[in-house]
């Protein structure tokens, strides 16, 4: 396997990767940025590498950790695809609906797995209150990778329904039109 993005994500990534060992080798810890590599290296002893294109043309690679920044993902997750590589994903899946959903659709057309990090998945429904909350209340909300798809899906909805004269409304019981 091989590790894309050598940033804040990839601690408890490659601790795992180490516990793993017996069944896991990570064969390349990938970022363009020669400092993060650096820093890498003094904590973790995987091989290192400066361009994603060792990691998408060695055919030992089977599957690749994409611990980048949200925005990028759609781009390094369809290199990835096209490459045959399956895909774990840090969370969120990317920072808009259409973008997740292409990200999902190039998965699917290189006949690769998609899996996405939900340590959170049993946290309780306050993540919900708080999102509503920083609606309500002009603040920037901010969601678990496990809820983006479905946050994204519905702001797009509710979003639209606004545009054709709907009045959208916030409500601890959640959101919706009337």
């Amino acid at each position: 396997m091989a590790l894309v993005g050598l940033g804040m994500a990839v601690s408890p990534h490659t601790k795992n990767a180490l516990d793993l060992a017996d069944r896991v080798e990570v064969a390349y810890a990938y970022s363009p940025s020669a400092e993060r590599r650096a820093q890498f290296a003094e904590k973790f002893p995987f091989p290192q590498c400066y361009k994603l294109e060792a990691i998408l043309e060695d055919p030992s690679v089977d599957a690749v950790a994409v611990l980048t920044p949200p925005n990028t993902h759609l781009e390094i997750v369809k290199r990835c695809a096209v490459a045959g590589k399956h895909v774990l994903l840090e969370k969120p899946l990317e920072i808009t609906t259409a973008r997740a959903e292409k990200m999902i659709a190039e998965c699917r057309a290189g006949r690769v797995t998609l899996g996405v990090v939900l340590q959170h998945r049993h946290k309780p429904a306050s993540v919900w209150q708080d999102f509503l909350d920083a609606i309500q209340h002009g603040g920037e909300p901010r969601v678990n990778g496990e809820e983006a798809l479905r946050v994204h899906r519905l702001i797009d909805a509710l979003l639209e329904a606004a545009a054709k004269g709907a009045a959208v409304h916030f409500s601890p019981a959640g959101m919706g039109t009337r």
